[in-house]
């Protein structure tokens, strides 16, 4: 099998849900180079767990935490693989899923950036088909026949090389939500294809994390608002998204929908609507770009469209 597979694992004060999973993803490909980053966990010690139960896997820290984007981002420029898997510290990896992507991936052509397997959630519902399109003005995400594919956040494998070229994640939308989706934009404008693994599952307790709360919701749907400007740019789009934003935020209005209209806020906010700009470029402006080459880390299934 050619190539090398890292495993960048993100967490906060997920302490049980790595000593729960751990175990298995360490016994599902031994002797892979698996790292997690901690972004500034208050609640637990787990650079403890780790140097106590699991001294085989890498540790860094985070601090302040910033979020999702920038732990991934900084694992990956630490890893030394080939290849790069992101993996939530909720998903569980069934016998034989590494080695079944990372063969997948290897017998695919260069401009297939990602591989993801079947990834089941608690009610069975497999998220790994997930795309995004546009519905009534804004973008929207789901498990359809329509639409974009994109590589899931919670579990997708990619071309190390394809994940530099494409900068990683956009810290842009930090803390979380919606960074797995742009990426999986900018590759499809680039003209890059991802393929779907049904061979290999995960089991992933889906927001196990993060929760759900008004803030998180919030912070959904600033997201959702900065990705429909960016990647929606053809005039009958922006013309649908003037249309039909005022009756969105009207809706919200009556209804007491504080999440969209706090995320709408804040996404104004944040940008002032004017063009995004260089995406890669971190919103705390000290020009931070999310891509590394190797040079600065000391060492030079069915494919969608």
């Amino acid at each position: 099998m050619n190539g090398e597979l890292s495993i960048v694992i993100p967490t906060r004060n997920g302490a049980s849900i790595l000593r729960e999973h751990l175990p298995g993803i360490l016994e599902c490909r031994p002797g892979t180079e698996i790292i997690v980053v901690d972004d500034a966990s208050t609640e637990d010690d787990i650079e403890g767990l780790l140097s106590c139960g699991f001294p085989t896997v890498r540790y860094m820290r985070r601090d302040p935490p910033n979020g999702f984007s920038y732990a991934v981002n900084a694992g990956v420029r630490a890893s030394t693989g080939d290849f790069v898997m992101v993996l939530n510290n909720d998903v569980l990896p069934q016998e034989g899923a590494f080695d079944t992507l990372l063969g997948a991936i290897c017998e695919l052509p260069d401009r297939c950036f990602a591989i993801v397997p079947s990834i089941i959630r608690p009610d069975g519902m497999d998220e790994s088909a997930v795309r995004y399109s546009m519905r009534r003005g804004l973008a929207t995400t789901g498990i359809s026949r329509s639409g974009v594919p994109y590589p899931s956040g919670a579990c997708s494998l990619y071309r190390r090389s394809a994940w530099e070229t494409l900068g990683g994640y956009d810290t842009r939308y930090a803390p979380i939500y919606w960074e797995d989706a742009d990426l999986g934009a900018r590759a499809h404008e680039a003209g890059l294809e991802m393929a779907l693994e049904p061979r290999a599952r995960v089991l992933h307790r889906h927001a196990a994390t993060m929760g759900s709360s008004l803030e998180s919701e919030t912070t959904r749907e600033r997201n959702r608002i900065i990705f429909t400007r960016r990647h929606f740019r053809s005039l009958g789009q922006r013309l649908s998204y003037r249309f039909w934003l005022p009756l969105h935020l009207l809706s919200s209005l009556v209804r007491g929908n504080g999440a969209f209209l706090a995320g709408y806020t804040r996404a104004r906010q944040a940008f002032a609507f004017d063009e995004v700009g260089d995406s890669r470029k971190d919103l705390a402006g000290n020009g931070e770009i999310v891509a590394s080459t190797r040079k600065e880390r000391g060492r030079e299934g069915s494919v969608e469209s």
